[in-house]
């Protein structure tokens, strides 16, 4: 059996958002926390926004640095009752 392994980006006062107001606090103890995430190369499971938003973003992102190399390259498990197709590589609706 699998464990789902939950990581969010959620401010003290609660709030959930796209991640981008998240960008200004980027430290070296965060990227190295996302670094030692993704490299056990498991599968992503994402909400519609999440995936809406790094398929927007990713794709673009290509070098091992940056993470796109593990992001555009592992499985995406879309879960979303609204899209009717995922077109981004390795995604799964």
């Amino acid at each position: 059996m699998r464990k789902i392994i939950v990581t969010e980006f959620l401010s003290f006062d609660g709030i959930m958002e796209e991640p981008q107001w998240t960008f200004k606090y980027w430290n070296d103890e965060i990227a190295a926390f996302k670094a030692e995430e993704t490299s056990a190369e498991e599968p992503l499971l994402l909400g519609r926004v999440t995936y809406e938003g790094f398929a927007s973003a990713w794709p673009e992102r290509t070098d091992e640095a940056s993470g796109g190399v593990y992001v555009n390259g592992t499985r995406k498990y879309v879960v979303s009752t609204t899209l009717d197709t995922v077109e981004w590589n390795n995604s799964v609706l």
